[in-house]
């Protein structure tokens, strides 16, 4: 099992470094869907093993994969295959149009690659700062992808996303240190940030400080998730990119952000022991309903 997740973390990462060198080529949205379908087997492959055998850790304590986070995995790399189906005719009729310049499309196929395998490292590391060092990454990513066609319009777009998400993942980065404060005298300094750990301890962490790290880690995160009132990069991000980048923007970001978030719940509820959590995830849900709701009808 080890080695199929190795398999299903080194595939997009080994795409992105090929497609940052032949990614300008005619046969490079090829090679872009080959890679995709090569991590959604292993990723097809990884589920049907913990369905099986159950969770399991890989690499000493440094990833865990369980029911919960496998399947997203799947899902992941699902969406990353079609998406990249779906890609080829697109991205052609943009080159005949003359938005891609053959740099350009080196860069898209790149980042496209590197993009899903940080979703795929965040979902499945035991490592809460690793998680968050994935988030970040994507981010990155997802900046130079927002902004491809190099239009003002894309620039303002990206640039938006850029400095929203900054703002949202530098608190996700200091709910990230308050949760390592929490643990490290309950569990000690080497495994404060690994998640198994932290969820076996997690009654003994104080609930006072786990509220203030949750409150951070919900707005950090869901600045990516897009809720109010961090959703502003959302619209323009979705409008102004590629359509492949907008569906992968829809199914992948968003619910990995949430999956991070609910990692970060389990341990503020096992802590705090009195539903806050789950009232907090439900109000900033009920508010941002609320406001799309007042701008669709209004």
């Amino acid at each position: 099992m080890e080695t199929l997740l190795m398999l299903v973390l080194a595939m997009p990462i080994a795409g992105g470094v090929t497609l940052g060198l032949v990614g300008h080529l005619p046969r490079a949205r090829d090679v872009n869907a080959v890679f995709s379908l090569g991590t959604l087997l292993a990723a097809i492959a990884l589920t049907s093993m913990v369905i099986e055998n159950g969770p399991f850790l890989a690499v000493g304590q440094w990833f865990f994969v369980d029911p919960l986070n496998v399947f997203l995995v799947t899902l992941t790399a699902f969406v990353g295959f079609t998406t990249s189906l779906f890609s080829r005719p697109y991205m052609q009729v943009e080159v005949d149009r003359g938005k891609m310049t053959p740099r350009r499309m080196r860069l898209y196929h790149s980042m496209y690659q590197f993009f899903n395998g940080m979703m795929l490292l965040a979902l499945t590391t035991n490592n809460l700062g690793i998680m968050w060092v994935a988030m970040e990454a994507a981010t990155l990513t997802t900046v130079l992808l927002v902004s491809v066609y190099r239009t003002a319009a894309s620039l303002e777009a990206a640039w938006k996303y850029f400095i929203l998400c900054g703002v949202g993942i530098a608190q996700a980065l200091f709910g990230t240190i308050v949760v390592y404060l929490a643990a490290e005298n309950a569990i000690g300094p080497a495994d404060a940030l690994t998640w198994t750990k932290l969820a076996e301890a997690r009654n003994l962490l104080d609930p006072n400080i786990l509220a203030i790290a949750f409150a951070f880690l919900l707005l950090g995160y869901g600045t990516k998730v897009g809720l109010v009132p961090v959703h502003n990069w959302l619209p323009d991000a979705h409008a102004e990119g590629p359509t492949p980048i907008s569906a992968v923007l829809s199914g992948l970001l968003l619910n990995v952000a949430l999956y991070a978030v609910l990692r970060c719940k389990v341990l503020a509820d096992g802590a705090m022991q009195n539903g806050l959590p789950g009232r907090m995830m439900v109000g900033l849900g009920l508010l941002s309903v609320l406001v799309a709701a007042f701008f669709r009808f209004r």
